[in-house]
């Protein structure tokens, strides 16, 4: 079998994650009840351990693991089970005649026993699960690559792989999108997300591209939310009005830098 690259498997986890982030956005709140995304899930799950089972009406997605195995119903719950396929498919899907049995009517309308999560839980755990199939091992080889790769594409202006490699350095160094109201809705931008005093947004060192005029930036230090001149600094760069140390190539070498700096990657959620 082919080994996978460390750019497939680090791609593979960004998918993975962004899938999970989607069926979690999907499940609501509270009291609320939504219909979960199924077309996420399914594809979640397909990237994951858990095999697909079809028993009466259940869609079941298995995790084999000795005598009781933990077993998933894709259904707007998503409960995962700990025990064997017959106990789960009894108590979610009982034939009539199953129904004359005392104990059964009792595990039908207690499954506490058997149920170790359901919703966020759920999708978290088949997320971890399937990320731990990758091996996000590095080494510094593959961290130059990437930045050559994105030096290249920088050069040949070609904005969607520029996007790709930064999403990939974003990946390896844990950082998100800024906040919708740091007002960089017309650049992508990631960085460093961290709570000042008195929860306080505090966003950076972070890094920019302009599609629009194939420019990237790099901006070293933090810059808080209740920080009007620093607000305004941000939106500048943002928006081409002002300039910055660090451009171009160098947000590269700086972003590898970073990574290298590092004792290996971030997996987090």
């Amino acid at each position: 079998m082919e080994k996978i690259s460390f750019q497939e498997n680090l791609l593979r986890k960004i998918e993975l994650e962004r899938l999970a982030f989607r069926v979690i956005a999907s499940i609501g709140t509270g009291q609320a009840h939504h219909p979960i995304d199924k077309e996420a899930m399914l594809s979640l799950l397909e990237m994951s351990p858990y095999r697909h089972l079809q028993e009466r009406d259940l869609d079941l997605y298995v995790k084999s693991g000795g005598k009781e195995q933990e077993i998933l119903v894709l259904d707007n719950e998503l409960p995962i089970f700990r025990s064997t396929v017959k106990d789960v498919v009894t108590r979610r899907s009982p034939r009539t005649l199953e129904m004359w049995n005392f104990r059964t009517i009792r595990n039908i309308l207690v499954d506490s026993d058997i149920k170790i999560s359901t919703g966020q839980e759920s999708v978290e755990t088949v997320l971890r699960d399937a990320l731990a199939q990758l091996d996000l091992t590095y080494t510094d080889r593959d961290i130059e690559d990437l930045a050559r790769e994105g030096v290249a594409w920088l050069a040949g202006s070609d904005g969607g792989k520029v996007k790709k490699i930064l999403v990939m350095f974003s990946a390896l160094l844990g950082y998100r999108k800024p906040p919708k109201y740091f007002g960089v809705d017309h650049a992508v931008c990631y960085g460093a997300s961290a709570s000042g005093p008195e929860n306080d947004d505090v966003f950076g060192p972070m890094v920019l591209y302009r599609p629009a005029g194939n420019t990237l930036l790099w901006i070293d230090e933090p810059l808080s939310r209740s920080d009007k001149q620093q607000m305004e600094f941000l939106r500048s760069v943002a928006t081409g009005r002002a300039s910055v140390p660090v451009t171009g190539d160098e947000v590269f070498e700086k972003l590898k830098a970073n990574v290298l700096e590092q004792p290996g990657p971030i997996l987090t959620i």
